[in-house]
């Protein structure tokens, strides 16, 4: 099942993360970061709340748009009523990547 090839993928991946950023260096370099924005409260704080997804790439699609710009998306996202973006980081079935969440951070000010 497609599903399960994507959830071992993953959970290797995520092994390979503990080691290469062990628990306690993660949350000391978290330390003087901004606390996330409340997801949950961006959701509750309307009658109809909406998470718009940034993604690329979807395994049973392929790629969804060539001219591919998170940020873009994502400020396209904020500025129609999203209450919250979404924002694929899988590599190798999404073709995400983390410095999508860390550019949209930067231009966007809603919950990922």
């Amino acid at each position: 099942m497609f599903l399960q090839r994507i959830l071992e993928a993953k959970r290797a991946e995520v092994e390979e993360r503990k080691v290469a950023l062990p628990l306690p260096e993660l949350r000391r370099r978290l330390q003087n970061s901004p606390p996330p924005l409340n997801f949950e409260a961006a959701l509750r704080s309307r009658p109809r709340a909406l998470i718009a997804e940034v993604k690329r790439s979807s395994p049973s699609r392929g790629r969804i748009r060539e001219d591919f710009d998170p940020v873009a998306i994502a400020r396209a996202y904020e500025e129609g009523g999203a209450a919250a973006v979404s924002v694929l980081t899988e590599e190798k079935f999404f073709e995400g990547r983390d410095s999508f969440l860390r550019d949209i951070r930067r231009h966007v000010a809603l919950p990922l």
